[in-house]
């Protein structure tokens, strides 16, 4: 670790007086919310923004509140920790409290907010290092070089950095949508489309845009679900194959909605394909839940630059989803 670079902190009161600092700095200007990963990554070197934007004394960015008609509304200033122990989101939404506990450790959840969890970094062996340790060989694509060095081969032209958020992927099997806030206005969108699959630009947020807020649709309520996270160690890790079942039942145990979402084993969160035409309208069985827990395997694509072999974070998907499904097809009986 260097120490941190010099850089001006400011602290607004406002999104629109945020919104206007972050339109004049432009790319020289980094948001700050906990903290658990902007700092760390400047004392690596990684960042050395000239301006750090604090969004911690903006009122409304820490709203934790639930509507029968609106759902589940959490700012992007609400810390992890308080996501999960808050009661009514346990009760309702007991996945994404499990999603929460997994991150890191108690005391980071403690400072880390949902919004930086959200905007969270792309990760790779040849990215997150000292700056003496790129020195030692070419740029990878994501710092300014030509090509992306975890890629088959070392010669694509896409950034192959893993996202590894554990929150994400079940926001987005809960349907979740984010809200933006730029000086230009506000903007909503599906949260599962906030992520570009590009690790070098992982997300959506254009220029001086601001991430404000999550909001769970209220007929989320009823869905089971689980979040099952593989990691070298049983805290701080980030995870190196995750996955989010939610999954909702009918009558007669028949699945009547089935969504199924990966992490830590690509660039963006992965909604797995063909999930719900498998499995709506039918009841769950051994060789439903081994087609699904197939589906998941071929999906996940891991490439050789974080902890872990491919083919056994491949497998570990497969299993995981065989988990996933038997412990809710248990809890529908």
């Amino acid at each position: 670790m260097i120490p941190l670079p010099k850089f001006r902190y400011v602290e607004p009161t406002t999104l629109a007086e945020a919104a206007a600092i972050l339109a004049a700095e432009g790319e020289d200007c980094q948001i700050l919310g906990g903290g658990t990963d902007l700092v760390p990554s400047m004392r690596q070197g990684i960042f050395a923004p000239k301006t750090v934007l604090s969004l911690q004394a903006i009122d409304g960015l820490g709203r934790l509140e639930w509507s029968e008609s609106d759902g589940l509304s959490i700012g992007a200033g609400v810390t992890l920790r308080r996501l999960e122990t808050d009661a009514t989101l346990r009760k309702l939404f007991p996945m994404l409290a499990q999603a929460v506990s997994e991150v890191a450790s108690p005391s980071i959840r403690h400072m880390a907010t949902l919004g930086g969890n959200l905007c969270l970094d792309t990760r790779c062996y040849y990215y997150n290092q000292s700056e003496d340790w790129k020195a030692c060989s070419d740029l990878c694509l994501k710092v300014g070089g030509e090509f992306c060095k975890a890629s088959p081969g070392g010669k694509a032209k896409k950034c192959f950095a893993v996202f590894s958020a554990d929150v994400v992927p079940a926001l987005i099997a809960l349907k979740a949508q984010v809200t933006l806030v730029a000086k230009e206005g506000e903007r909503t969108l599906d949260l599962a489309a906030f992520y570009s699959g590009d690790g070098a630009r992982p997300n959506a947020l254009k220029p001086g845009e601001i991430l404000t807020g999550v909001v769970v649709p209220a007929d989320r309520v009823g869905i089971k679900g689980s979040y099952l996270k593989y990691r070298i160690r049983q805290t701080i890790d980030y995870p190196i194959a995750g996955v989010a079942l939610a999954l909702r039942f009918g009558a007669s145990g028949v699945v009547s909605e089935a969504r199924l979402v990966l992490g830590g084993v690509a660039s963006k969160p992965v909604l797995v394909k063909g999930i719900a035409e498998l499995l709506e309208g039918q009841t769950l069985d051994r060789a439903r839940i081994e087609r699904a827990a197939q589906l998941a395997r071929k999906a996940a694509i891991p490439q050789a630059n974080t902890a872990g072999q491919r083919a056994h974070r491949k497998q570990m998907i497969h299993e995981f989803t065989t988990r996933a499904f038997e412990d809710l097809a248990r809890e529908a009986r």
